[in-house]
């Protein structure tokens, strides 16, 4: 059966399977993705224990109340700032518009897999974002397409970030081919490393210095930071878990896609009362650091959709077994 209706935490949820990959998605929790695995292999997505899955409020903390895992998609920011331009108006909310959206989703069945379809209206901006996940019949892959449409009479600046939380755990590696510098955004326990800084790739708190690959330390490490790259030449990033023998890899068209932004959380940081967390965010996107204003004023990275134009970009996501 390629899709099916299920619950997760009591929420319904649908499930797409192909021969060899199943992902579940909660259309009202923002069309969140909560299960990302091969059919005999690991869970990829990480969930939290402490921040249970609920229904999200627009204009809340997303990491107070909505940070409990999966993947969300963040547009037209990431972190909460001033709106640009205008710092009188309401600001942008944390970790965006989507995760908090209500979405209009539909699943279909075609000679290319099957797919799910969805769609929310932007509230600060006029805009139409779609997203359409496909699994491929044939390959173990996940294919997200995406379209944002320009439904006002002014230009608006943007930034747009998947933003999956990945189980990681000491050992698990992560490439970045082609990457030999980034950026720091935020750093949590590293000190000397501020907001602008340019650091070697992979960082030195690697648990190895093997050149171009980072392998996560132990918890007691208890570090966490926020890294921006432009994505390197093949356009792809990769995250291996030896001890279980799999892959998981990111695949963009670098020109649609040309960011990657890397948050390593080695039990370093949780909001106030919380226990640190151990995750992973590997997140293909356009625009960067984290707030809009910054990446309008300072990184100069965002972009600016026109009156009746539409952007469309796409991610692949592989999981095979490690040395395929």
């Amino acid at each position: 059966m390629p899709f099916r209706q299920t619950l997760v935490s009591g929420f319904p949820a649908i499930a797409l399977r192909s021969d060899t990959i199943e992902i579940v998605v909660v259309p009202s929790l923002g069309m969140k993705l909560t299960n990302l695995r091969r059919l005999r292999g690991r869970e990829w997505l990480w969930r939290s224990d402490q921040i249970p899955l609920a229904a999200p409020t627009a204009g809340t903390s997303y990491v107070e109340t909505a940070d409990s895992g999966g993947w969300d998609e963040c547009f037209p920011t990431v972190g909460p700032c001033p709106m640009p331009g205008d710092p009188t108006a309401p600001a942008l909310p944390d970790h965006g518009e989507l995760w908090s959206s209500v979405w209009e989703s539909s699943v279909y069945q075609h000679a290319s897999g099957v797919t799910l379809t969805a769609s929310a209206t932007g509230s600060r901006f006029p805009y139409r974002f779609h997203r359409e996940l496909t699994l491929d019949p044939a390959e173990p892959v996940v294919r997200l397409s995406y379209r944002v449409q320009h439904l006002g009479g002014e230009p608006f600046p943007w930034i747009w970030s998947s933003h999956p939380l990945l189980n990681v755990q000491p050992g698990t590696t992560l490439e970045l081919p082609g990457v030999r510098h980034v950026r720091v955004d935020a750093a949590h326990g590293r000190p000397g490393m501020e907001h602008g800084d340019t650091v070697e790739w992979p960082p030195r708190a690697s648990a190895t210095l093997e050149p171009g690959r980072f392998t996560f330390p132990t918890p007691d490490a208890a570090w966490a930071m926020k890294l921006f790259g432009d994505i390197g030449p093949s356009g792809r990033a990769v995250l291996t878990d030896p001890r279980e023998g799999e892959q998981l890899e990111f695949e963009v068209d670098r020109v649609e896609v040309p960011q990657i932004g890397v948050w390593i959380n080695c039990a370093g940081w949780a909001p106030a009362g919380r226990t640190p967390y151990y995750n992973l965010a590997l997140e293909p996107c356009i625009g960067a650091p984290d707030r809009l204003d910054q990446a309008v004023y300072e990184w100069q990275t965002a972009q600016v959709l026109q009156p009746g134009e539409e952007r469309s970009w796409s991610v692949s996501v592989r999981l095979v077994e490690s040395g395929d």
